[in-house]
């Protein structure tokens, strides 16, 4: 059948397809699962999620389940975790722990969000992560997809960075979505103290900087000393009109713990919420004395229902409630109606996409409960809704706990249906059954309108449209509906394609029969095309009626004859578009690859690092294998022969072998073994620590480092590359010393210390009559010790009494051992005061004489505190007697100047005191 003709049946096929089913897989509890299929809930078994509260599941607009999370871990559609999809930072005991949304105008782009639990229970000292968002790409790990590499956990600011408390907590455990006023990006929110965070999420991706909006009540987060933070549990929801949103505050009160006996002091808020510029605004108070959890809006967001738990004075659960509120009223709180009571916890609350809202919950003490309760008409006032408990019964060894999936909220508003989305269909638009619009104008995003309740339209080139519906009830028109439909082409692929395995393999290598792995023909078919899936089929037939695309054969297929022909469907992400490829699986001998065994470098635990990517070098060269051939590792022959899980280019392991798949063009060349073993290396040291004077650097590194060093390659993370380097300062030095012949490489580590050199900062003299006194001031850079003239005479004091005028050498060294620090000074003497009353003592007043030749004094010269020079004196004068020009003066102090034989001059000053006999 030619590729037209296959087109032909596809615009046929297409017009049965309904699509915004995003919601229509739940996986949550204990391996608990759901499948929503024409109004009606399903149970399924094969999930293995298992999380106390928060989850979120996403699935494409045909319904096909693409990956679920629990804020921790990321699992495919297959229920395999992600390669790069551990280590989230949710967590499993947040209230919304997860949340998915699809980056618009990116087909198989996806954000997941996810929200730590603020609290230090469990463990006590482990950081809180606060809100953090990754982007998954579902091109990735052959089509199930994966966290794109160096996109994971990447932060959200949601608190003040300025507020020590905030930045320690960072979030509550609440987090919703929906779409925004333009039909085409979305709004995340979370809460924090008093103050909303609204994230946009546009084709541009993430605006990190969110719109930050304030509210009057502030909900405080708890003290690292008080354990669980009460305060952040509880479910937060937008509606879906993206007009309102709930919010539940398990507790308002600071402290107490999880142990707290008083947890009646919780409150629900309603907010108005602007989904054009992601604002929230209008604070009304809907319950207090509360300990509420669950929230959700019905579909139409004219119903408000919460669930509230009630506890016995001693803190023990006594049983839970549940309520309906009139969101619209004027007054909210007055608006309350009981539907339910029962003995179970509160509960998650979850809209889905037939319309009814569902509950989860159990029994208090169990550990989940096996079945889940629905509220079955919700849109109906008061009991009329139609509560029914445990309407859900799941299978054995499945439980629910206290969280569900939750959604994009507007999502889960179907005011109008869509289908035939593939280029060239004729696209359908029509009210949706439960909406009350009894007419519509339609703008079909392309610049094209039209008027009914149902209508089509055929659009021209692919891409991503909004539509808007204008509904009209009672002849009145109502607020528009927007939605995005995204028009994909069927997909550009090779019509017929060989997948060709070595069949090397199994007992008999001439009959054409071997194991394929299937998805190795993706690329080639799909012409590389990320943005598409692939699924396999015996025949063409079962290929176009499999819509949902969930009755592929396994990807690992062994052909049953020789050349067998199946059937590749390839499929644009979110989209039932799809092109069908012929594919012929051949099988043919394979080159035999078996190197000398190799050995790697010996870690000292039983194990050994080995360089695949030099070993893959040596077999090519020994072996003259062509350029095209590539060479992958693996641990057993079954992953070789199927060319699954590929090693690392660096593999530590036990002695072992390994297997070698060689491919050509995408295509099997050969298989082989590689035997590995642990080389004899050198015993090298991990650490090295040397100390050194700041007067002996540079000093030599590597010298300690025996070894041969034409086997091996020395690289320093200074960015030298010899063995042997000179350190000109301390610091931390790294060696890697690479054995060229075995490929791998051990560290070396070297602190080198700098051991400093005292340092002299000033020196303090004082001059008595018959006590000079000089103190050293320094830094010793370790425990001081000082000497004055002596070498052999160091003390740990640094001040000396009893100085003679004159020239004196002052020492200091410290307890490194490194070089001692010297300097001249010189003692100046001269009495501080005198007191001229002819009492035969301090009468007159003139520097200390000193014995020192150079030292002797040439002139002295006077002055008052003016400046005035009142005497000068020379060399071997008694002294001044305190008078000027032959009358005293008064007591006071006076200023000199000393000039010196050598030249030297010293200034100062003293005091003359008056006493009377």
């Amino acid at each position: 059948m030619k590729k037209n003709i296959i087109i032909i049946f596809l615009l046929c096929f297409c017009f049965n397809a309904l699509a915004q089913k995003e919601g229509a897989n739940w996986f949550f509890g204990i391996r608990a699962g759901l499948k929503f299929e024409g109004g009606t809930a399903i149970p399924v078994q094969g999930g293995q999620i298992t999380t106390i509260e928060g989850v979120a599941t996403i699935s494409d607009p045909n319904g096909n389940l693409l990956f679920s999370s629990d804020g921790t871990e990321v699992l495919d559609r297959t229920h395999e975790i992600m390669p790069n999809g551990r280590d989230l930072k949710g967590n499993v005991s947040s209230t919304q722990s997860a949340l998915i949304v699809p980056k618009p105008k990116s087909p198989g782009i996806y954000y997941l969000f996810t929200v730590d639990k603020p609290d230090y229970t469990i463990p006590k000292n482990d950081p809180i992560e606060g809100v953090h968002y990754n982007i998954i790409d579902l091109s990735l790990n052959s089509g199930l997809g994966d966290i794109v590499p160096g996109q994971k956990n990447i932060p959200l600011t949601t608190y003040d960075p300025n507020n020590a408390n905030e930045a320690e907590f960072k979030s509550s455990e609440k987090i919703s979505a929906v779409i925004a006023g333009d039909c085409e990006s979305y709004w995340v929110v979370t809460q924090f103290t008093n103050k909303f965070y609204a994230f946009l999420v546009s084709e541009n991706g993430v605006n990190t900087t969110p719109v930050i909006s304030s509210v009057p009540t502030n909900i405080p987060p708890t003290t690292r000393d008080d354990g669980a933070n009460k305060t952040g549990i509880g479910y937060m929801k937008i509606s879906p009109n993206g007009k309102m949103l709930a919010i539940a505050h398990a507790s308002t009160v600071v402290g107490g713990g999880p142990k707290d006996t008083n947890k009646q002091n919780g409150k629900v808020f309603l907010y108005d919420f602007n989904d054009v510029d992601g604002t929230v605004s209008n604070e009304r108070l809907v319950l207090d004395n509360a300990y509420p959890y669950g929230v959700e809006f019905s579909a139409k967001s004219e119903k408000l229902y919460i669930t509230n738990n009630f506890y016995k004075p001693n803190g023990v659960l006594d049983h839970s409630e549940l309520y309906q509120f009139d969101p619209l009223s004027s007054n909210v709180s007055l608006t309350e109606k009981l539907i339910y009571s029962s003995d179970f916890t509160a509960g998650a609350l979850q809209l889905a996409i037939n319309g009814k809202i569902y509950r989860s919950g159990y029994p208090f003490l169990a550990d989940g409960h096996p079945a889940l309760s629905v509220i079955d008409k919700p849109e109906e006032t008061g009991t009329a809704c139609r509560y029914i408990q445990d309407a859900i019964k799941f299978p054995q060894n499945t439980l629910v706990t206290l969280g569900l999936p939750q959604f994009i909220q507007s999502l889960l508003k179907n005011e109008f249906e869509f289908e035939n989305l593939c280029l060239g269909d004729v696209t359908s638009f029509s009210i949706s059954e439960d909406s009350e619009f009894e007419n519509a104008d339609w703008d079909f995003g392309d610049n094209t309108t039209a008027s009914g309740t149902s209508v089509t339209h055929t659009y021209t080139a692919p891409g991503s449209y909004t539509v808007t519906m204008n509904g009209y009830i009672d002849g009145v028109l109502q607020e528009p509906v927007c939605k995005q439909v995204d028009i994909a082409e069927n997909p550009d692929i090779l019509d017929t394609y060989d997948l060709i395995q070595c069949d090397i393999y199994d007992d008999d290598p001439d009959d054409g029969i071997a194991e394929f792995n299937l998805q190795l023909a993706k690329d080639p078919v799909s012409k590389g095309n990320s943005s598409t899936q692939i699924y396999f089929y015996l025949s063409r037939s079962t290929a176009e009626a499999d819509v949902e695309n969930t009755n592929a054969i396994d990807n690992i297929f062994t052909n049953s004859s020789r050349n067998q022909k199946i059937i590749a469907k390839v499929t644009s992400f979110g989209s039932l578009c799809y092109s069908l490829a012929e594919i012929t699986l051949k099988t043919k001998d394979g080159v035999n690859l078996f190197p000398e065994p190799v050995s790697g470098c010996d870690l000292g635990n039983g194990k050994a690092e080995f360089n695949l990517g030099l070993i893959e070098e040596n077999i090519r060269r020994d072996n003259n294998l062509p350029e095209t051939v590539n060479l992958t590792f693996h641990e057993y022959a079954a992953d070789a022969a199927l060319g699954q899980r590929p090693l690392p280019e660096y593999y530590v392991s036990n002695p072992r072998v390994l297997f070698i798949r060689a491919n050509s063009d995408n295509i099997c060349y050969g298989s082989g073994e590689v035997e590995l073993k642990i080389g004899s290396v050198p015993e090298l040291p991990e650490f090295f620590q040397k100390e050194a004077c700041s007067s002996e650097f540079p000093i030599a590194l590597g010298e300690e480092i025996d070894i041969d060093n034409t086997r091996y390659e020395f690289s320093w993370n200074t960015g030298q590359t010899s063995p042997v380097i000179t350190a000109t300062e301390g610091g931390e030095y790294l060696l890697r010393v690479t054995d060229k012949e075995l490929g791998c490489s051990r560290n070396i580590a070297y602190e080198v210390s700098e051991k400093m050199a005292p340092e002299i900062l000033d020196v303090l003299i004082t001059s008595e009559v018959d006590n000079s006194q000089v103190e050293i001031v320094s830094e010793p850079n370790g425990t001081g010790f000082y000497a004055i003239d002596n070498l052999d005479a160091f003390q740990t004091e640094a001040l000396f009494t009893n100085i003679e005028p004159g020239p004196h050498t002052i020492y200091v060294k410290n307890d490194n051992a490194c070089e001692v620090i010297s300097q001249e000074i010189f003692v100046f003497g001269f009495p501080t005061y005198f007191t001229p009353n002819n009492d035969g003592y301090n009468d007159r007043w003139k520097p200390f004489e000193i014995k020192a030749a150079d030292y002797q004094i040439k002139g002295i010269f006077l002055y008052d505190r003016y400046g005035k020079l009142l005497k000068q004196l020379f060399s071997g004068t008694e002294g001044w007697d305190g008078t000027f020009n032959g009358k005293p003066l008064p007591a006071d102090d006076y200023w000199f100047r000393v000039t010196l034989k050598n030249g030297q001059e010293f200034n100062g000053h003293f005091s003359l005191i008056r006493r009377n006999l």
